[in-house]
């Protein structure tokens, strides 16, 4: 997938002459798709339990039009923190319901979903009547659209380098406290090394234009909760077993219905 990546970045450079990879599209690139990159995260943790959420995209719009309305001055004026905090419920309580119909009255999840995508859809339109919803919310509008000053941004970059650093090594020790092989000093080196060098890369690159966009802090943010939840946590693991094999996972004791009901 990255080779494939770096090929199209450069067909693209090619047919932009020079154009794509300079810094205002690539900071403009990164702040588009970063909630795109979040929710690519939280799908990773259904997938590899063998599920699919298709409802996905209209949740995301059901939430997020219910913090525009909570925030607008115009609909309820709640302020910012209210209405983050009733996006979250809206996704918690329809993430809840429809993991109890897959886990408990076994309906697939690509049907429970695909009705999902459709009906929370119709919500939201409804709700809103088609309508743009205008927020004055200045703190709101930052979230998506501020930038960060130069200097936040390596501080921010050299903690990610840290972060990776010290997951590469205690992974590396786990191994060994296992008695399982433990990878070579080169190899680790080159695991910090490798995504160090492109962190920093990353980072030069958004800051010659106006800053880090504050939406891919909150992409690096969620990415390296989910990193940590999948490889160093006992639920993570156990995520991969009931995707690898669901029957082997529940002989082993594993619960296949409350880990469904939080990712279905």
């Amino acid at each position: 997938m990255v080779i494939a990546l770096i090929l199209v970045w450069i067909f693209f450079q090619y047919a932009t002459g020079g154009i794509f990879l300079e810094a205002r599209n690539f900071s403009n690139l990164m702040r588009q798709t970063a909630v795109t990159g979040v929710l690519a995260i939280g799908m990773l943790m259904v997938i590899v339990t063998g599920q699919i959420d298709l409802s996905v995209g209209s949740v995301v719009g059901l939430a997020g039009g219910v913090a525009a309305a909570a925030a607008s001055q115009a609909w309820l004026g709640w302020g910012l923190i209210p209405s983050l905090a009733a996006a979250v419920i809206v996704g918690l309580v329809i993430g809840l319901a429809h993991g109890l119909l897959v886990a408990y009255a076994n309906i697939p999840a690509f049907i429970v979903t695909l009705g999902g995508l459709l009906v929370w859809r119709g919500v939201i339109k409804g709700v809103s009547r088609g309508n743009t919803i205008p927020i004055e919310l200045a703190g709101f509008k930052a979230i998506g659209q501020c930038y960060l000053h130069p200097v936040a941004g390596y501080a921010i970059a050299a903690g990610i380098v840290a972060a990776i650093a010290w997951f590469t090594i205690q992974r590396n020790r786990t191994r060994e406290r296992y008695g399982a092989a433990g990878q070579s000093t080169a190899i680790v080196a080159a695991k910090v090394l490798l995504p160090s060098i492109a962190v920093l890369g990353f980072t030069y690159a958004l800051n010659s234009y106006t800053g880090v966009p504050a939406p891919v802090i909150i992409l690096l943010a969620v990415a390296l909760l989910g990193a940590f939840m999948t490889q160093n946590t006992t639920f993570g693991r156990y995520l991969y077993a009931i995707g690898g094999n669901a029957d082997a996972a529940r002989l082993s004791g594993i619960s296949i219905r409350r880990r469904l009901r939080c990712f279905a």
